[in-house]
């Protein structure tokens, strides 16, 4: 049987094509299409017998994975793509399910996950704790399908209206700088016209002579080099924690100091870093194009200059924007005219703060429009070093394929965590391009079993409804306990003499969960009550005395199970 890598049972090859609402038949591949798009659940549960029931009763309406230990259900959860909703239990060997819920947590990939436990524990303790971790909800073994099957549903439409508004949220914060947005989340700034008067460092830069170079060409071949010239200059902005004011045509306006500060100092060095990385990346860029088949020279140059700008809301209550205005913005302007192809052109002001940690030469005053006097100007000057550092870039590029990684833009856990994305599409596509590969899913008989069964210790109605009613699946759960919970009580005996108290509590414990989700009527309670008195430390006489009880209620009941299962034949 398998207990991982479920996902929905396979169509037979000899059953017709489905048909869709207009009666047309709908191909494989586009059902198995259909099949990835399913909600994933996740079950991390130790019961054999309970991870079958729970495959069986979601496999139809959802990709179902199942591990069976916590480790494994990490490993698991931690794939791409990730589950949209786990079943955990808490009673496991080795890692609990409170254990796997803090490692859940932990892990920013899982963290958002919703996590259902599902538990024969009865403590407002044990609950708690479980909440107190993040948990979204409990079910209460023996599991009650209706109840579990409403749960996950209510779980994942919540969930999927949560990503609804994130991915509103994420959409709406891309017409604004991150560090505004973020803190019009956390509410230390609000939508109301205000500004203030602050010291900031302006950066311009724009691609000289694009606008002729360009004139020629078709809209889209323009929109797609400006696109890709932004979003390379944007992610170095973000790396540097600079807020990105605003793009005019093929100029960029940027400062830093406001919302977040480093210092007046500390700002105007990352400035004018940042500025040192747009123009290497811009060599990189220039590379890429040539690939492209444009040959023209496209060099950006960049004007910095420091001082005490207007920041804040300007506009209206019906339209605002956060932006920055004065004499010392329209300088950093004209200096960005005034430098040439491939340059970085500071102002003194932006000088006298940065000449400590960067290279930079004079260069004879300019006379800029706007400005009576000659402005004193610097060049910065990049080491050979950081010039020659071009980042190693892996491309892939193929009809319906375009990859790209900038090495030298990623963090290592970036690395780690772009690794492990990859590996998931390469799991999709494996899967699509072999669908006979996909694991099979666990089968039932789907022939109906003669009815009543009568069977001694055992409510077979209640038992049959924690089938969902489907009799087969409820045969097939009543022969798997008959088989696998023969020697239970010996292995009980065995931890209790090997001074393993652990191990038999968790036994007990799933003995008790399987016995009550079938719906006998004794073993759970002679169970409950052996597992309490472990819990309890109580002494070792008491314990194997109620054990005694326990082995008989559960020898009956197998005993019983021969005799009615024996009785039980497919239905003509």
């Amino acid at each position: 049987m398998k207990q991982a890598g479920e996902a929905g049972k396979p169509d037979k090859p000899d059953k017709p094509d489905k048909q869709d609402q207009q009666g047309r038949a709908v191909p494989p591949v586009q059902r198995l299409v259909g099949a990835l798009a399913k909600a994933r659940i996740l079950v991390i549960e130790d019961s054999e017998d309970i991870r079958y029931l729970l495959t069986a009763l979601l496999q139809d309406r959802y990709q179902v994975l199942a591990a069976a230990a916590g480790d494994a259900g990490l490993r698991l959860a931690q794939r791409e793509p990730r589950p949209d909703i786990i079943l955990l239990d808490v009673m496991m060997p080795d890692m609990d399910g409170y254990e796997v819920m803090g490692h859940l947590g932990r892990d920013s990939r899982t963290a958002d996950i919703p996590v259902i436990f599902l538990t024969a524990l009865d403590s407002v303790d044990e609950e708690h704790r479980g909440l107190d971790l993040g948990a979204t909800d409990y079910v209460a073994k023996p599991i009650s399908p209706p109840i579990l099957l409403a749960r996950i549903k209510l779980h994942l439409e919540r969930s999927t209206n949560a990503r609804r508004l994130k991915d509103l949220s994420e959409q709406l914060s891309r017409y604004l700088a991150p560090q505004v947005y973020q803190s019009l989340f956390d509410g230390s700034r609000q939508a109301e016209i205000r500004t203030q008067r602050k010291k900031l460092t302006v950066f311009f830069s724009d691609i000289k002579n694009f606008t002729e170079s360009t004139a020629h060409w078709q809209p889209e071949e323009v929109t797609l080099l400006l696109n890709s010239y932004f979003a390379e200059m944007s992610q170095i902005a973000a790396e540097y924690g600079a807020t990105l004011d605003k793009f005019i045509g093929d100029a960029i306006v940027i400062f830093f100091g406001d919302p977040h500060t480093l210092g007046v100092r500390e700002d105007a060095v990352q400035c004018v870093n940042m500025a040192i990385a747009m123009q290497v990346r811009m060599s990189q860029l220039q590379a890429r194009w040539r690939e492209m088949g444009i040959n023209k020279a496209f060099e950006i140059r960049i004007g910095i200059n420091s001082g005490f700008c207007d920041v804040g809301n300007f506009g209206s209550a019906l339209r605002m924007e956060y932006t920055i205005i004065g004499r010392e913005v329209n300088l950093a302007a004209r200096l960005e005219q005034a430098a040439e192809p491939g340059e970085i052109l500071i102002s003194s002001e932006t000088y006298a703060l940065v000449k400590r940690d960067v290279t930079a030469a004079a260069r004879p005053p300019v006379q800029v429009k706007g400005f009576l006097h000659p402005i004193p100007v610097y060049v910065v000057r990049p080491d050979a070093a950081t010039l020659q550092g071009a980042a190693q870039v892996l491309r892939c590029a193929q009809p319906g394929v375009h990859v790209e990684i900038d090495m030298a833009s990623l963090t290592p856990a970036q690395r780690l965590d772009t690794a492990a994305q990859l590996r998931g599409m390469i799991q999709v596509l494996e899967q699509a391009a072999a669908p006979a590969a996909l694991s099979p899913t666990i089968k039932t008989d789907s022939t109906e079993a003669r009815w009543p069964l009568l069977v001694a210790g055992l409510d077979t109605e209640l038992g049959l409804r924690r089938a969902m009613g489907v009799k087969s699946l409820y045969v097939s759960m009543l022969t798997r306990f008959r088989e696998g919970r023969r020697g239970t009580p010996a292995m009980i005996r065995a931890a209790l003499e090997a001074g393993d108290l652990k191990a038999a509590e968790l036994l007990i414990h799933s003995l008790r969960g399987v016995a009550g989700q079938i719906g006998a009527t004794r073993v759970p309670l002679d169970a409950g009550t052996l597992e309490q008195a472990i819990h309890e430390a109580q002494p070792r006489k008491v314990i194997e005395a109620l054990l005694i009880p326990l082995q008989d209620s559960l020898g009956e009941l197998i005993d019983a199970l021969d005799r009615g299962l024996a009785t039980v034949a497919p239905a003509p």
